[in-house]
């Protein structure tokens, strides 16, 4: 078996290590500022869903109380008008008028108790909110429990924390920039290197990095693939001693000796 195909894999890998290894710094940095970005999303639009409540509940009374003003206007005019009635006729179409007018009052004055009583349904609602935090019991509050003042500083601590995550990770992806370049260009070397000796250990190292799996060649750990745990059967072990590999049967990994690894970072080293 020709061993220096596979030692050129295993530097492949031991760069991609050193590259995983840089990137980990970022202490899943990315994934964590997308979490709180969703959280912040969700609270932005409870809030704006209320204050779109509030601003409707607000015009709606406006209106209904310009209207009431205006029904008022019209029957005190009427009631003058009446008095100056020439006739049982016209006092009695006035009358109509009049107790048009106090109809839509009527009308109107339901519709503004039925905000009150909306409002009043919202303010018990987030007591009740209230009292479960300060009880610790956040597992029974509902969206609508959630006091106003508490999702506003939710919002105001989670776009701190957003802020503050991503200074984090920009001083980190700064810091550790010119050294993944190199890296990078390590890498692409080792390939086209790879590449020309040995194509088919070459293709079967993308075929299983293309799925989530990161590390494509690794250990003998135990006597078993350190990718899977799966053991490694005794008369494959003397063969990977001596500086062949082996395809796990479990998860496909290759798996080396880890002699191979450590003389793989030698040579990086010089």
């Amino acid at each position: 078996m020709d061993h220096t195909k596979i030692n050129l894999i295993v530097r492949l890998q031991h760069i991609d290590n050193m590259i995983e290894s840089i990137m980990s710094l970022q202490k899943g940095l990315p994934e964590e500022i997308s979490a709180l970005d969703e959280d912040l999303a969700f609270t932005s639009r409870q809030i704006e869903a209320r204050k779109k409540i509030a601003d409707e509940r607000l015009k709606l009374r406006e209106r209904l109380n310009g209207v009431i003003t205006d029904c008022r206007e019209k029957i005190r005019s009427f009631k003058e008008k009446q008095t100056l009635a020439r006739n049982n006729k016209e006092y009695d179409a006035l009358s109509k008028q009049i107790e048009y007018e106090e109809k839509e009052i009527a009308q109107a004055e339901i519709q503004l108790q039925d905000i009150a009583h909306a409002e009043h349904h919202s303010q018990e609602l987030q007591k009740k909110g209230r009292d479960l935090i300060s009880e610790n019991r956040y597992d029974e509050i509902s969206e609508e429990m959630m006091p106003d003042d508490v999702l506003q500083q939710q919002m105001t601590d989670l776009s701190e924390q957003v802020r503050q995550k991503k200074e984090e990770l920009d001083g980190i992806v700064i810091e550790t920039a010119g050294e993944i370049t190199l890296l990078r260009e390590i890498l692409l070397e080792q390939r086209a290197v790879v590449a020309k000796e040995a194509k088919r250990l070459l293709d079967k190292y993308d075929h299983l990095k293309s799925g989530s799996m990161q590390n494509a060649v690794v250990k003998l750990h135990r006597q078993a693939c350190s990718g899977c745990n799966t053991r490694v059967p005794t008369n494959r072990h003397t063969m990977i001693v001596q500086g062949g590999f082996y395809v796990c049967e479990s998860c496909g990994r290759i798996v080396v000796h880890e002699r191979l690894f450590e003389e793989a970072a030698t040579s990086a080293q010089q």
